[in-house]
């Protein structure tokens, strides 16, 4: 298994790389890693508590919603790579403002977090929904399961390196500066790391090259049960609610998991950027084993599977009011998720015409980013008068009701290919005693 990925790796082309690179240093710092383990414990540490990092979570959130629906247009008029160089610089600005946020008087600080996070979750939006598209194009059709999951194990692997960083620089820096891990100045540190960090990667996708698609143009368009053009806007509309449902438990985990922990359970921060790096750490093999499942059972079914694990998951978290449950239910949710996304992402790819795909990412997106506003939103207040459990167990609920839904769509896309492909086999089975045997000559097509 690893040399086939090790082949897909080596086939790449120099954009696919430079993008694999990308995806490294965003799990090491801002998607995962750094970010996941210790950002909200700097918000907790500026004198606010979970209600407001609901509220600064869901701001950021739905930044990211209504960034995502202009980043589909932006790419689809002015190309994806330049919005990506957009985004990630919108990004860097972020990254390496909001860290000042504890310099500045108590009344100035929410405005700078918003402001700072405004930058950050623009950006992020500009390049997640046209990063997909990107990639896609510098992917032959084959290859594409296994860049993929690549992707997503690599990001996995440097949110390991991120979280385990972030966890333990803060009781480092308090050492140093003399402070204690109460106080937000040792989160400083790494949190400015993220923003020098992402200013690398905006080296390195200004090496990246416009390029023609490698796929064939119209496969989307061509495979039998594929939407036609006008039914494609339907597909879009479907699964942008699929989506809204369905990761409403992975964004309820990523926004008050640490909080939990830190201000829940009593769990030092040390533990806590532990515990985050093993969840990415074990996502590894998850998402590499993913598109063998995937082979095995089609894409669609792998992201049923992948999202039933997510919201199993869940539950250890919402009803075991423990370190060790609420750890291990992370751990596991990130796994069954870097197996849902990659598989998702590519069985809904395959079915949106080319031109729509931007489109496509960019409501997807648009819906991801809602949706962890709202369970953001919604959380900090339900934790305040209900707690933690009943937060994670409302975004498990929500979460199975949208795999439920994804599920009975890919069992009737099923039904629909097998009864499109039916006519063209009766057609054979007919025929076939008619034909004779097919002479080929040398110079000409094959003839009857």
């Amino acid at each position: 298994m690893i040399a086939g990925y090790l082949d897909t790796l080596r086939a790449a082309n120099r954009n696919a790389r430079l993008v694999l690179s990308i995806s490294v240093i965003m799990g090491f710092t801002i998607d995962g890693g750094i970010y996941a383990a210790i950002l909200n414990l700097y918000i907790l540490r500026l004198n606010f508590g979970p209600e407001f990092v609901g509220q600064i979570s869901s701001a950021a959130n739905l930044i990211f919603a209504f960034g995502s629906l202009a980043a589909g247009w932006l790419g689809s008029r002015y190309g994806d790579r330049r919005i990506m160089i957009v985004g990630l610089s919108l990004a860097t600005m972020g990254a390496c403002t909001l860290p000042m946020a504890d310099t500045l008087p108590y009344t100035w600080r929410p405005a700078w977090l918003a402001a700072a996070l405004l930058l950050a979750y623009t950006g992020l939006s500009f390049y997640f929904v046209n990063s997909g598209p990107f990639l896609i194009r510098a992917t032959a059709v084959a290859a594409r399961g296994n860049i993929f999951a690549l992707q997503s194990a690599l990001g996995g692997v440097a949110g390991f390196a991120g979280g385990l960083l972030g966890g333990l620089l803060p009781a480092l820096f308090a050492a140093i500066l003399l402070l204690p891990t109460t106080n937000p100045g040792p989160y400083r540190v790494p949190l400015l790391v993220v923003g020098i960090s992402m200013a690398v990667a905006v080296v390195l996708i200004l090496q990246t090259r416009d390029m023609p698609d490698e796929s064939e143009p119209e496969i989307a368009e061509a495979r039998p049960g594929a939407p036609r053009p006008r039914s494609a806007y339907r597909l879009i509309v479907f699964m942008m609610i699929v989506r809204f449902l369905q990761v409403a438990g992975v964004g309820a985990a990523i926004t008050f998991f640490n909080v939990y922990m830190d201000a829940g359970l009593g769990v030092a921060t040390a533990t806590i950027g532990i515990v985050s790096a093993t969840a990415r750490l074990l996502a590894v093999p998850a998402a590499l084993l993913g598109p063998s499942l995937s082979r095995r059972i089609g894409y669609g079914p792998a992201a049923v599977v992948g999202s039933l694990g997510a919201f199993a998951s869940l539950l250890p978290m919402a009803l075991i009011p423990s370190p060790l449950a609420v750890g291990t239910g992370f751990i596991a949710l990130m796994a069954f998720t870097s197996v849902r996304y990659p598989a998702f992402y590519v069985y809904v790819m395959e079915r949106t015409p080319p031109r729509l795909r931007a489109t496509m990412t960019g409501t997807g997106e648009m819906a991801a980013g809602f949706s962890f506003a709202m369970i953001s939103l919604a959380g900090g207040y339900i934790i305040v008068h209900q707690g933690y459990g009943a937060t994670f167990l409302l975004s498990a609920l929500i979460t199975l009701a949208g795999t439920l839904l994804f599920a009975a769509y890919v069992w009737m896309s099923a039904r629909r290919q097998a009864r499109a492909a039916e006519p063209a086999m009766a057609t054979e089975l007919i025929t076939a005693p008619l034909v004779g045997p097919v002479v080929e000559v040398e110079g000409e097509l094959p003839r009857t």
